[in-house]
Parts: C-alpha cells; sequence; structure tokens
C-alpha cells in the first residue's frame, strides 16, 4: 500500500486567531508538525495592520519565530472570503480594484515569508446577478494578479468554493475553466476536501480534472463544517489512499476551521496528530 510522510502534513492558523503568535507556534511545534499554512489576517499579521515602512521587518520578525522552532511556512493564505472586505470579483469598483492591489502586496510578502505560494481565491459575485457578469471581473482580476506573479516569481495555488461561498468556482469544473482562462504557469491547484464532498465529488475527480495537484485541505463534517479529523463522517481516509496513490509530494493542511475550536485550539491539533498516527496510509 502506498503512503503517505507525516512531514507533509501542516496546520493553518485560522482557529488560532485568539491566541499569540508564539502560542500558536509552540502548539503546532509541540505537537510534531514542520509545516504552519499560515492564515494572513489580524491580531497575527494582514496588510492592513503595518505600514510600508515597517511591513517586512514585521514579517521577518514572525518567519524567524517560525524558524527558531523548526517550522517553515508551507502557504501563505491571506484572508479574503468572509472576515474583510476583500473580493477581487467585487461588483463594487472600489472594493475589486483594492482587493487586487492587496492581493499584489500579498505576493511579495509571500517572498519575506518564505512561503512556497500564496493561496489565491478567484473571489465571489452577488447569488443575484448572473453568474457571467461575476465571472468576467474575477478573470480580469485574476490576469492581473497572475501577471504579477509571474514577474515575481511568486507560484499561486487556488481551490474551489462552496456554493454558497461562490457562484464563480464551486466543483472542479468550474475551477478548471478558471485554470484554462488565465492561463498562467505560475498558476497550480489545490483540493479541498470540505468542498470537495460538498460537491458530491471525489480526489480522483480531481486528478482527472488538472492531472497534477500541489496542495490539499483536510478537514472534517457532515460533510461540510472544517472540524477537526475525527470530529465528522468523511471518509478521510480514502481521501489520504487516494493521494498516496497518485504519489502525491505536495503539502496537505489541517484545515481546522470552525469557531468551536477558537477557545482551546491545541487540543484539536493534538487530536488531528492522534489522527494522523492512527491513519494506516501516514508513514510516521
Amino acid at each position: 500500500m502506498k503512503k503517505l510522510k507525516f512531514d507533509q502534513f501542516g496546520v493553518m492558523t485560522v482557529h488560532f486567531v485568539q491566541y499569540s503568535w508564539e502560542y500558536t507556534l509552540d502548539s503546532i511545534a509541540g505537537n510534531g508538525f514542520k509545516n504552519v499554512d499560515f492564515w494572513g489576517g489580524a491580531p497575527h499579521y494582514c496588510e492592513a495592520m503595518r505600514s510600508e515602512k515597517d511591513r517586512f521587518a514585521y514579517i521577518r520578525k514572525m518567519r524567524k519565530a517560525m524558524e527558531d522552532r523548526g517550522l517553515k511556512m508551507s502557504m501563505f493564505t491571506p484572508e479574503q472570503m468572509c472576515l474583510y472586505p476583500v473580493n477581487i470579483a467585487a461588483k463594487e469598483d472600489y472594493i475589486r480594484e483594492r482587493s487586487v492591489k492587496t492581493m499584489m502586496g500579498y505576493l511579495e510578502d509571500t517572498i519575506e515569508f518564505g512561503a512556497p505560494a500564496m493561496f489565491l481565491l478567484a473571489g465571489w459575485g452577488y447569488q443575484d446577478e448572473p453568474v457571467e457578469e461575476a465571472w468576467d471581473r474575477s478573470v480580469e482580476s485574476l490576469h492581473k494578479i497572475a501577471r504579477r506573479a509571474e514577474e515575481l516569481g511568486v507560484n499561486i495555488v487556488m481551490e474551489q468554493l462552496q456554493p454558497y461561498e461562490s457562484i464563480i468556482t464551486y466543483n472542479s469544473e468550474t475551477l478548471c475553466k478558471i485554470f484554462e482562462a488565465i492561463n498562467s504557469p505560475r498558476l497550480s491547484g489545490c483540493v479541498d476536501c470540505i468542498a470537495m464532498a460538498a460537491g458530491g465529488e471525489t480526489v480522483e475527480d480531481y486528478y482527472k480534472k488538472f492531472g497534477n495537484i500541489v496542495h490539499a485541505h483536510l478537514a472534517d463534517g457532515f460533510p461540510t463544517g472544517h472540524l477537526c479529523p475525527g470530529d465528522g463522517e468523511n471518509p478521510l481516509h480514502d481521501y489520504l489512499q487516494s493521494f498516496a496513490n497518485h504519489d502525491y509530494k505536495g503539502s496537505i493542511t489541517m484545515e481546522i476551521n470552525n469557531e468551536v475550536y477558537f477557545q482551546d485550539p491545541d487540543a484539536s491539533v493534538v487530536k488531528a496528530r492522534k489522527f494522523l498516527e492512527n491513519c494506516p496510509v501516514v508513514e510516521f
């Protein structure tokens, strides 16, 4: 049986939103993980928090804190969906243009963080507007960001969303169409196992569409919820076996992204580690 390696797994920091950066890193490192999928949001870091003058110095301080603990950033995932007015497909010109500028700044931050890629969403349109209009705005913005990424030499990773989150990319087919429209060598695909399950798809469906996958989000649910592995009913072992069968060498983020874990995020990281220890697909 083909297997994945534990060192491929990392933890997203989003559920540490009410804890310090130091506590967050101590929890991740203390549970044996080496990879940090950094959710770029306050209080740890977001574009609005720092002036241009001290921005990179602040990032370097954060990076040193990771390196001091033997950690590295496997992905820079700036918040761009729910908490902040960041939407590259927004109908409102000001929001859309400001969002594109923000994402371009985050491309530079990705380099300073030492991350191999930046995570990007296609944005969302109004549920009561023609899909084509939202689609066109998204593609226009993505072209600008992708061209800048090519200039900087920064990789971009994108995922599908759930239907209630976006009318633009909500399954493997729509995500594939976005990739075809952008046609950038810097753009690669991520499988979000929650959105995948919500759409009634499988890991195999994504391999058939994209051929190569470089990143994945693993979480549990019913089928949604972004719960800690083991707290839902999704066939996570089957998902991981599918990745292993394709000799997957990319990173896998434990995306524990639910408010029920905000008060004690470390407990969920402990549980996620135990899940992997008991998973026959994962080799330590």
